[in-house]
């Protein structure tokens, strides 16, 4: 068996006991009478903040502009991230510098997907 391969059963391995240990603090806190009243509590107040932040929103269009900025700067990072991998795999030196003359190089993330 490979280095990788051994690597990923510990870390299958360690989340299964991670899942069975939050399963089972999860029914600890079901259990607990105290728990679920302040849940139920913490529920109702975030539903009233929900409800009152929404009104705001509603009502100034600079809110819904907030949403629409929220969109376009997560498709403008995707968009950097597309061409900073394009830069690295053509090897081209992959280096932002801000109006600080601050230097900025990407960290690139591996993940696995199942087949």
């Amino acid at each position: 068996m490979t280095k990788l391969e051994e690597v990923y059963k510990s870390l299958e391995e360690n989340k299964k006991k991670r899942r069975e240990i939050a399963k089972m603090y999860k029914d600890e806190l079901i259990n607990n009478q105290r728990h679920q009243e302040i849940v139920d509590q913490i529920k109702d107040l975030r539903e009233e903040k929900q409800s009152i932040e929404n009104q705001i929103k509603n009502g100034s269009k600079e809110f819904q502009e907030l949403d629409d900025l929220r969109l376009e700067i997560q498709s403008e990072q995707e968009l950097l991230s597309d061409l900073a991998l394009n830069m690295y795999v053509k090897n081209e030196e992959v280096e932002i510098v801000d109006e600080y003359d601050n230097k900025w190089h990407p960290v690139f993330k591996v993940t696995f997907k199942k087949e």
